[in-house]
This record gives C-alpha cells, sequence and structure tokens, in this order.
C-alpha cells in the first residue's frame, strides 16, 4: 500500500468586503486547478481568514461566495519538498 503523497501548497488568504472589513463565514472554493477537486472548499473564520490545501503544483483559481458578493483569484503552487508544503496567498475582496 502506498502513503498518500504529501500536499504540494497551502493556500492561505483573507475574504473582505468592497469597504474593506472582513468577511466572516464566506465559502472559499476550488474553482479549477491542475487536478480534480471535487467539493474541496473552506470558510472564513471571524476575522475572515481561510486556509485550502493544495494537492498538486500548478495554477488554481478560487472562487468566494458570501452575501457581499463574489470574488475570485488565481495563484500559482509550485512543487514544495515533501516536508513542507508551499504557503501561497490569497486575498478576495468582494465587490
Amino acid at each position: 500500500m502506498n502513503a498518500p503523497s504529501a500536499p504540494a501548497g497551502v493556500i492561505r488568504g483573507t475574504v473582505r468586503d468592497a469597504a474593506g472589513a472582513p468577511v466572516a463565514g464566506a465559502r472559499v472554493a476550488f474553482a479549477d486547478g491542475p487536478v480534480p477537486l471535487p467539493g474541496l472548499a473552506a470558510v472564513t473564520d471571524g476575522e475572515g481568514r481561510f486556509a485550502l490545501t493544495a494537492p498538486a503544483a500548478g495554477a488554481y483559481t478560487l472562487l468566494c461566495r458570501a452575501d457581499g458578493g463574489t470574488a475570485t483569484a488565481r495563484v500559482h503552487v509550485t512543487a514544495a519538498p515533501a516536508a513542507r508544503p508551499e504557503d501561497v496567498r490569497a486575498d478576495l475582496r468582494l465587490g
């Protein structure tokens, strides 16, 4: 049996409304990526922060939907050493 592979990275960010205030309870999901990502999503905490694990290196599109609108971001995760996934920043502003 093969051990599961380590994730390539962790995408961390903050969701803010049009005025710049953090948005709690916003859903941030992968809209597109280098591998199938069915149902992978995160919900922002009280300070609007989220984290999503990127399973493979490549380009990802994030989609956020909340009461204040929608936002997208495109990020690139590079191959990281197996011992430590890369941290990638993606901040979203609803509009």
